[in-house]
């Protein structure tokens, strides 16, 4: 309060016209500063007024009572916003007043709205009825419509800044004080989501420079409607089913709104959009009807099937050509990748329900993302674990290939997200990932009710004890022989024969090398892994020397710590899963 009394008489003795301070004062704070504030209301020599309602759903009797005391009733102006009872959004200006013996007229429960109160005591006429707000165009696209400068700052600004004016305080920053408009379709800043003192602004300086909405003549609405219904017609004609029709519908109206209201934004006519929107609507719904049901339950069948696993560009090549996917239970080969966070129930039960929600939500979506990209299947979550699927529905003759691509680039992502987590206090573990090939039976299992598109087989199982070994090692991806041997074109590291628990026979892991792997390190560590498997005593020291210039090396590491208990061999046997 002693603030905002301090910035009231600065902006005055700068030879401000007009103040007006759109903030509702209606509970007391330390008792010394409400006194100045209330004097320098008092005292102002400025025409001033400030925010007020009376409103139950704003301010309780108590609020209402100190806010009567404290403004005087020739210093209020009505605070409260007309929103659009359609879409809650913000259109037109509140003239305030209330109706009495069929006339408007000012009290003091219910006095001049905001923007009239301003526009009077500038010298100005306004109208006692709501006008649609014409918002005033941004000079530029960096610039607002209005100067504004923080409120500390008005001491050292010129005194031109603000003679003849009208001032308005208010807060812009407040999550509160904050309402959707127009332009809320393309901007969720400042302009979409207004600061109630940039509307109250809009209203003034529309009044003040006779500002009207511009608006098309009938004449250019109807040609407008009519190019949209023709264009409906021109989507529909692709023959691509409802699904594509309405999509991209969206898209073409979406546009088209959204440079309407940029157009708008920066001083344009208001282009029609209702009209040519429905004529749009009605020419894609009335062609849909006539170019047969049968094509498009096809093509709907396929695309609610899959649109949730694969890439759209997939679902894209199911539509052109359903017959080049068995959708009911095939063994085949897959290649399939497991992911899991390292640590992450723990975690779960530290974090409050929302910012978990949050988290992870943000992490699925950019690892989705990912094998989407390249086009694998997200088969399942289950927590804030992945299985995917690569060579199904869609036949992939690089799958396995796909699949460690993708690991890898899983991995930087996942590393990149815990860090960033990490050093906001997240606690999030690594993300393991276990990459494995093999024959499953891949297709639509449920019943009628519900069905999932999924692989069963112990294949399935193996890939996910791949990426729990990882724990084992250190290491954050693990891939098996399987895989390995259908990627020609990549580079791999052995970490051993592992014999996993519940099997009789040793598989080989490996580790795939990155770019920004250290070729010195892999180059070392293959001359020292061929003395391992040879169960050489060289070994360790091969490892050791290794282990010195690479400290942090998790395999390395691991072979060393083996080597410590005498065990020198390449074979490692899992007590656990």
């Amino acid at each position: 309060r002693g603030f905002l009394a301090d910035v009231i008489s600065q902006v005055s003795a700068k030879g401000a016209r007009v103040i007006g301070v759109d903030i509702i004062i209606d509970q007391p704070t330390e008792a010394t500063k409400d006194a100045r504030l209330k004097q320098v209301l008092a005292t102002t020599p400025t025409p001033l007024f400030l925010s007020y309602t009376s409103s139950p759903n704003i301010v309780t009797p108590e609020q209402l009572a100190f806010l009567n005391d404290f403004v005087p009733a020739n210093q209020r102006a009505e605070a409260n916003l007309l929103s659009d009872p359609f879409d809650t959004l913000i259109r037109r200006i509140n003239p305030g007043g209330e109706l009495k013996n069929g006339r408007m007229v000012d009290t003091a429960s219910h006095p001049a709205g905001f923007v009239r109160k301003a526009v009077t005591l500038f010298g100005g006429t306004a109208p006692l009825t709501p006008v649609e707000i014409a918002w005033r165009p941004r000079p530029d696209a960096e610039s607002l419509p209005f100067p504004s400068f923080p409120a500390q700052f008005v001491s050292i600004l010129p005194d031109e800044f603000f003679r003849g004016k009208i001032v308005l305080i208010g807060a812009t920053l407040s999550i509160t004080d904050r309402h959707m408009t127009p332009m809320s379709i393309i901007d969720d800043g400042d302009q979409g989501n207004m600061p109630g003192v940039f509307v109250q602004a809009h209203g003034i300086s529309q009044l003040l420079e006779n500002r009207a909405p511009p608006r098309m003549p009938l004449g250019g609405v109807i040609a407008f409607s009519a190019l949209f219904a023709a264009l409906g017609v021109a989507v529909s004609l692709f023959k691509r089913g409802i699904i594509f029709n309405v999509g991209v519908g969206v898209a073409i109206l979406a546009s088209y709104w959204v440079g309407a209201i940029v157009g708008f934004g920066y001083g344009l006519p208001m282009l029609p959009i209702i009209g040519p929107s429905i004529a749009f609507a009605l020419s894609i719904w009335m062609m849909d009807v006539f170019i047969g049901r049968a094509e498009r339950k096809q093509r709907e069948f396929v695309q609610g099937t899959f649109s949730r696993y694969v890439s759209p560009a997939i679902v894209d090549r199911l539509v052109k050509d359903p017959t080049s996917v068995t959708i009911s239970g095939e063994r085949q080969e897959a290649t399939f990748i497991f992911t899991d966070i390292a640590g992450f129930t723990t975690t779960s039960e530290q974090m409050k329900a929302e910012d978990l929600s949050n988290v992870l939500n943000d992490y699925l979506d950019g690892a989705c993302e990912i094998i989407l990209r390249y086009e694998g299947t997200i088969d399942k979550f289950i927590g804030d674990a992945i299985m995917a699927i690569f060579n199904a529905p869609i036949r992939q003759p690089d799958h396995a290939e796909r699949a460690v691509r993708c690991a890898l680039e899983l991995d930087a992502y996942a590393e990149k997200f815990r860090k960033d987590c990490n050093s906001r206090d997240i606690p999030i573990g690594v993300t393991r990932i276990g990459v494995h090939t093999g024959y499953a039976v891949i297709g639509n299992f449920g019943s009628h009710a519900r069905m999932d598109f999924t692989a069963l087989g112990d294949t399935v199982n193996t890939a996910a004890r791949t990426e729990g070994v990882n724990k084992y090692f250190g290491t954050r991806i693990c891939c098996t022989s399987d895989t390995v041997d259908l990627c020609p074109n990549l580079h791999f590291r052995q970490i051993g024969d592992i014999v996993l628990k519940g099997k009789t026979t040793a598989s080989a892991l490996y580790n795939p090398i990155a770019e920004t792997d250290d070729p010195k390190l892999i180059q070392e560590y293959d001359e020292a892994y061929k003395l391992l498997t040879k169960e050489c005593g060289s070994a360790k020291a091969a490892f050791d020397d290794i282990a010195e210039a690479f400290p942090n090396d998790p395999i390395v590491q691991f072979h060393i710590g083996r080597m410590s208990k005498n065990i020198i061999s390449a074979r490692v046997v899992m007590d656990d899963k």
